[in-house]
Formats: structure tokens, C-alpha cells, sequence
């Protein structure tokens, strides 16, 4: 079977995690796989080192007839049997290019916001987007809720998978912190996510500053975005300048998650995070927002703890505690590393994946 992934997004997000796993996955399954981005993208790069052919295209505007000309002559000339979108760019360029073609197109919507109730949205999933894949029962509870959606029939949920080998507990230790120049008993938070509004960063930076202990604890925030500029402005406010550091885009982060006490997400809205299950693979103390999506994850209390998104005194309380109790922090990260072996092996989604592409796969032809 030969899966065209198109991503028009900037950002490198959750998704484009995701589909770097699933290439890896479908490419040792002997499938072949195209990735079509935009001109500059370090994602076709990384695709490319996963196993898939890359193509750079310039989008343009919605239905841009060039752009989705350029598509369609990519798409036939890869033998491409199923397309897999991500955002409603997607849809409007690779959707009429595929649905000239034939072809089925499976949308991954990571977040509950991701998809709303407008004539454009209606209008690209009745004509283009053959299936929806979600990360969580959350996300398909959002959808279910715009009757147009149709969405017991197609939305399917597949939670996300973390390579269990790959984020193996001890792999990467002592890399941070030496990296940092910061010894053992300095005691070190990390969160990892774009920096955007929606990750709730300012809200940990106001925790962090409540937070007491011996040798005070620093925080290392992995990922970019347009609030680093306002983020290292709060942090110098609080005074914690020295001791917040951006390391920016990682590719790989789970060489870096195993010097972390605690991991953090504080994230305002989300589905289901790979952060998260990152996180509970490296066998890591976590304290995370009460998300519908992050509780399907872990379980307060027994994972991890969860704390209301957005309110710095409960996230600040949590972490305190954990700071506090080195012993409940291994007891939690040994439950969260046991969850992720029993249910979210990355060979167990990669699978699941598979068999919804082929199943999709037959339909090539039919008119939404």
C-alpha cells in the first residue's frame, strides 16, 4: 500500500510526531510512504530519515488551483492508494486532488477545538474527507457534536503510541543535566510542547516561583514558538530567569527526558498528548492538567497527578508534593511505565493504523 501524508502546518506539533511514528511503523510493515510539506520544513527531513519519499510544495490560498494541480501530478506519480490530512489546508488542496484521483482521505484531528461548525469545514469534509482518525474518546465526543459530522460512522479513535524501546527509562541519563551543568541534586522539571498560549507555560512559570526546596528547582521548557519572547519576560519577572531554560526544537526528546524529576503538562486544551505518554514510557513523575483526553492517559493519583488547567496555586501544590517525596515520585513513574507497556505500545497503534488505511483503501472512488 503506498499513504501520502500531506502537512501544510508551520509548527511542529503533536501530529507531525505522530506521522513520523506512523511513517517508521507503516515503512517496516513493507508499505511505501510519500510526505508532502512546505519548502524549508525540518519535518521533510525528518520524514526523509524515517523511510518516506519527501516533497516540497508551496500551498498557497485555499483551493489554489496550481497548487492543487501540483498535488495531484505528485499523488498519481507516487501510486498513492490513501492520503492522510492534518488541518482544513489540507483538506483544501490535497482533498480535490485526491478526490480527482479517487482517492480516500483520512484527516488526523489531534485537539477538540480542531475542527469547528463553519461553511468551509462543512463543506471540505462533505466533499473531500473520506474518514477522521482521533487520539482520544474526547476528541470524538467534540465531533459528534456537529450532526454534519456523521461521526459514529467516521471517526475512529486510536490512541496515541510511544516507542517503548526508544523511551526506554535510563537511556539518556545524566544528558541534561550535563548539558545544563546542573548536578544530580539540582531538582529539574520539564515540559515539552510548542510554545503557544494554549500549553499553559505561563501558568507552570507562576508555580514554578511557589515552589520551595533546599536547592532551588529549575525548569527546562523544549519546544518553540511566538510566546518564547513573553515567556522569558515572565520568567525574569519572577525571578527566575536563571533558572528557566529554552532549549527549542528536539528531535530527541527522549534522550532528554530521563534526567527530569517531574514531568510537566500544563496544557490548557488538548486530546490526547504525546508528551504524555512520552513521559509515562521514561517512567516519569507527572503532573498534568485534568484534561478529558490526558485522563484516558493516567490516573490521578495512581500515573500521575492531575490538577484543574489554568490555575497556578493547585499546579504549584502538586508539584510541591512531589518535590517533597522522592519516593511517591518513583512509585509513580514505575505505574505510569507499566500503563504505557500494557496499552500504548507504539506496535499496537502502528496496527491499528494499518488496518483503518485498508480498510479505507477499497473505498477509493466513492463521493462524499
Amino acid at each position: 500500500m503506498t499513504v501520502s501524508f500531506v502537512n501544510a502546518t508551520h509548527r511542529w506539533g503533536g501530529v507531525k510526531t505522530w506521522t513520523l511514528s506512523v511513517i517508521r511503523g507503516l515503512d517496516a510493515r513493507g508499505h511505501t510512504v510519500q510526505v508532502i510539506g512546505r519548502p524549508g520544513d525540518p519535518f521533510l527531513d525528518a520524514a526523509r530519515r524515517a523511510g518516506a519519499r519527501t516533497e516540497a510544495v508551496s500551498f498557497g490560498p485555499d483551493w489554489n488551483p496550481w497548487s492543487i494541480r501540483r498535488l495531484r501530478r505528485l499523488l498519481a506519480a507516487a501510486g498513492s492508494e490513501v492520503v492522510v490530512t492534518n488541518v482544513s489546508k489540507d483538506n483544501r488542496i490535497a482533498g480535490p486532488a485526491a478526490r480527482s484521483l479517487g482517492l480516500p482521505v483520512l484527516q488526523r484531528v489531534g485537539g477538540p477545538g480542531d475542527i469547528t461548525d463553519r461553511w468551509r469545514v462543512r463543506l471540505e469534509q462533505r466533499r473531500y474527507v473520506t474518514g477522521i482518525v482521533v487520539p482520544a474518546r474526547a476528541v470524538l465526543e467534540s465531533l459528534d457534536r456537529f450532526p454534519w459530522m456523521r461521526a459514529a460512522e467516521r471517526v475512529t479513535v486510536i490512541h496515541n503510541g510511544v516507542d517503548l524501546d526508544r523511551f526506554r527509562p535510563g537511556s539518556g541519563a545524566g544528558l541534561l543535566r550535563s548539558r545544563l551543568a546542573l548536578d544530580a541534586g539540582t531538582p529539574l522539571l520539564v515540559a515539552t510542547a510548542q510554545l503557544t498560549a494554549i500549553k499553559g507555560h505561563a501558568v507552570l512559570l507562576d508555580a514554578l516561583a511557589s515552589c520551595r526546596t533546599p536547592v532551588p528547582a529549575h525548569l527546562v521548557l523544549i519546544g518553540r514558538g511566538r510566546e518564547k519572547a513573553a515567556l522569558r519576560d515572565r520568567a525574569r519577572d519572577l525571578g527566575l530567569a536563571d533558572r528557566v531554560h529554552f532549549l527549542g526544537f528536539e528531535e530527541a526528546i527522549h534522550d532528554l527526558l530521563d534526567d527530569a524529576d517531574i514531568a510537566v503538562q500544563p496544557s490548557l486544551q488538548e486530546g490526547f498528548p504525546n508528551s504524555v505518554v512520552e513521559f509515562m514510557a521514561k517512567g516519569k513523575a507527572i503532573v498534568a492538567s485534568r484534561l478529558a483526553g490526558v485522563a484516558e492517559a493516567l490516573t490521578d493519583g495512581v500515573h500521575g497527578l492531575l490538577v484543574p488547567p489554568g490555575e497556578a496555586q493547585p499546579l504549584a501544590a502538586a508539584l510541591q508534593s512531589l518535590l517533597d517525596d522522592p519516593d511517591r515520585r518513583r512509585r509513580l513513574g514505575t505505574a505510569a511505565r507499566a500503563r504505557a507497556e500494557a496499552d500504548f505500545a507504539l506496535d499496537r497503534m502502528i496496527e491499528r493504523v494499518d488496518a483503518l488505511l485498508g480498510r479505507l483503501r477499497p473505498a477509493a472512488g466513492t463521493r462524499r
